[in-house]
């Protein structure tokens, strides 16, 4: 060997441990870098081997924090990163390294991919109501489904206006089972409370209260009971009963579900305690103030229930209250000597009276005819606890005179009579000439408008 071979040898560096050296620094570079490295593989039998992965497949093939793709790189000597391919359902996994090596990889991507479970997808519907209750608070107990099963579950929103909701579980057939029983209990668990709540409210008795007088003008409080849609499903309706009303401008709902049980309960246990002279002597009131929360008696049916007085008035030398029963909406006055202090714990349940006005429908003229306030009455079944079916549809800011508490918007809904045929408690007011529909809801389409955006200004 000559000196100028030596020479050149020795500032190189060529040897087997040299090459092998500088082939695994430029394997490592940056994506930048591949065509100089493919240049250099192809002349020192170095080479890029391509692998189709599923690219549902992926995210396990990489691994929590890069652990799986890194200890495949570590075994076969090579490098590897992916590139996507435009429409389609794979990704490429790009292999750099020698024959050998390539190979190796390839063999150990392969055999990953086969050994993975075959993951299947179905659909299953649960009734509307319970789609609550298998999301959670915060979505903690879809969270545990997914947990438990290991498989991925998502609520479909692309049906509308029906009364079941079509939830997409992904996974192996083992997943998908767990999570499909998982589920199942959980509507099973609902079904049977709600016909626990089905059957303790059809013991209801009607309530026949008189018309709220004019003067009425709501009452509202931060332990008030509002119209709260699920989350992203503001058009979503709900069963409520209709309790009191002045017209179809002005009335009260409560929500059937489990807190209209509550407050049955509820009243069963005032009045029996308030039934007993010595419990009534225990809380008499001295003095009545407008705003005091007290316990009252209602005259039609002679239970006890939750009022806030509204005024005081005197007739006939007697002062008598003029009371707002705060979980049905109704009214009524009562000497001040039939009040009673109520029990702290009493206040456990938020008031259950919601107050709506119908949305998309105006009176015929400056205010509702007697004829249209009948047939609402009919049609709603006020203080008959029959449920009807409701949606939000907007709000009306009013200016409200209330005792000590702060009012806010109030909801305007649709109502619908369900029974062999929905009846639109709107439509049949305009059909009968007793109503018209509001500019707005003409505009959004016709009497079906359902925009909770709407917000009109009213003045009671």
């Amino acid at each position: 060997m000559g000196p100028i071979t030596r020479s050149v040898t020795v500032f190189l560096g060529i040897t087997v441990f040299g090459i092998s050296g500088y082939a695994l620094y430029l394997l490592f570079q940056k994506d930048e870098d591949d065509e100089y490295l493919d240049t250099f593989a192809q002349a020192s039998k170095f080479k890029t081997l391509e692998v189709r992965v599923p690219k549902d497949l992926v995210r396990s093939l990489i691994g929590r924090n890069g652990k799986n793709i890194k200890d495949i790189q570590d075994h076969s000597n090579t490098r590897i990163n992916f590139r996507d391919v435009d429409d389609s359902e794979v990704k490429i996994c790009v292999i750099r390294g020698s024959t050998d090596a390539c190979h190796i990889a390839e063999n150990l991507i392969q055999e990953f991919i086969n050994n993975q479970p075959v993951l299947e997808s179905e659909s299953i519907w649960v009734p509307f109501a319970t789609v609550g209750m298998i999301i959670g608070r915060s979505g903690e107990r879809i969270c545990e489904i997914r947990g438990l099963s290991g498989a991925k579950i998502t609520v479909n929103d692309d049906e509308k206006g029906l009364t079941a909701k079509r939830l997409t579980i992904k996974g192996t057939k083992e997943q998908i089972s767990v999570a499909r029983s998982l589920i199942e209990d959980i509507v099973e668990k609902s079904t049977a409370k709600q016909q626990t709540i089905d059957a303790s409210l059809a013991k209801r008795e009607p309530r026949l209260p008189p018309r709220s007088p004019e003067h009425v003008k709501g009452v509202g409080s931060p332990k008030a009971e509002r119209l709260s849609p699920i989350l992203g499903q503001n058009d979503a309706p709900f069963e409520v009963y209709v309790s009191a009303m002045v017209d179809p401008s002005r009335f009260w709902v409560q929500i059937v579900g489990p807190k209209a049980t509550e407050l049955d309960c509820l009243v069963e246990e005032m009045t029996e305690y308030y039934g007993r002279e010595e419990s009534r002597e225990g809380h008499s009131l001295e003095d009545v103030r407008k705003g005091d929360l007290v316990a009252a008696t209602f005259r039609f049916d002679s239970k006890w229930y939750r009022a806030e007085v509204l005024n005081i008035i005197e007739e006939d030398s007697v002062k008598q209250a003029e009371l707002y029963y705060v979980d049905y909406g109704d009214t009524d006055k009562m000497p001040l000597s039939d009040l009673y202090e109520l029990r702290t714990d009493f206040l456990r349940l938020h008031f259950q009276a919601i107050e709506c006005f119908l949305a998309r429908v105006d009176p015929v003229g400056d205010s509702w005819s007697e004829e249209a306030v009948d047939k609402f009455e009919e049609w709603t079944h006020v203080a008959q606890w029959k449920k009807l079916s409701a949606k939000m549809n907007g709000y009306s800011v009013r200016e409200k005179t209330r005792a000590k508490r702060e009012g806010s918007p109030v909801p305007g809904v649709d109502l619908y009579e369900i029974d062999e045929h929905d009846i639109d408690v709107a439509e049949e007011l305009v059909k009968s000439g007793l109503a018209v529909f509001k500019k707005e809801a003409l505009l959004a389409g016709g009497s079906r408008a359902t925009s909770t955006s709407n917000l009109s200004v009213a003045s009671t």
